[in-house]
């Protein structure tokens, strides 16, 4: 009586293994892009809230600045230092002034992400 041994040839196992590689790597890619997305998000998000507490601060009296001038301060926030620069400018309505934000991570820029607030001027 013979016994035959069922298997897999060489090939067929050298090709799924060549699929294997294909699919991880695409996996592997994905992952990248989404942690990269991530960042880039958390990033944003605390830009915006940088930005929105110099608006705050300028609006209540906190933080002094002059028609036309432009300051540049610091916040720090989970443990990072975000650099934010105020400028103000007059508007056609005469009671209100515009506040120019911009935000950046690092010291001397690039400064992006601008956000408009508005206050009233007596």
């Amino acid at each position: 009586m013979k016994v035959k041994i069922a298997g897999f040839t060489l090939i067929e196992v050298l090709l799924a293994l060549a699929i294997i590689a294909i699919a991880l790597t695409a996996l592997l890619r994905a992952t990248s892009q989404t942690i990269t997305n991530t960042t880039h998000i958390k990033d944003k998000s605390i830009s915006h809230l940088v930005a929105m507490q110099a608006i705050t601060a300028i609006q209540i009296g906190t933080i002094n600045i002059n028609l036309n001038q432009e300051i540049t301060e610091v916040t720090t926030i989970l443990n990072d230092r975000w650099y934010w620069r105020a400028a103000l400018f007059s508007t056609p309505i005469k009671s209100m002034q515009q506040i120019n934000i911009l935000v950046s991570k690092n010291q001397n820029g690039p400064f992006t992400d601008l956000l408009i607030g508005y206050r009233y001027s007596t």
